[in-house]
């Protein structure tokens, strides 16, 4: 069974230069996170399933208890976080996204992309 969240939206000083560090940046995540077919599927209870409310929780605590440099150390700190939070996930794969990006011209954005085994 696959979760998906989509289109997480955070505002944070993430990145390399100056200008990103002092004035902030839009930023997008995705998640996929498989786990084995959830008892909440059948249930229909909550304590049963994977919340994602607690997964969204650590995407946005994990981006604001620290300034990352790079994009990928965001995404590896993120996957890490929920490995270690939840043994039921049997794969996860983060997306982030920086909406606008110090690149000197036009690009609708940067995206990185991290997947990891449990």
């Amino acid at each position: 069974m696959f979760i998906r969240l989509n289109t997480i939206k955070i505002f944070a000083h993430h990145g390399v230069y100056e200008d990103e560090i002092k004035n902030g940046n839009q930023f997008e995540m995705d998640l996929e996170i498989e786990i084995a077919d959830s008892l909440g599927a059948t249930s229909d209870l909550l304590i049963d399933a994977l919340d994602y409310t607690q997964l969204y929780k650590i995407v946005v605590e994990v981006s604001e208890n620290r300034r990352y440099n790079l994009l990928e150390a965001l995404a590896s700190d993120i996957a890490e976080k929920i490995l270690k939070d939840f043994p039921s996930v049997k794969f996860i794969g983060v997306k982030v996204r920086k909406m606008t990006p110090p690149v000197g011209g036009d690009l609708k954005f940067v995206e990185v992309e991290i997947q990891k085994n449990a």
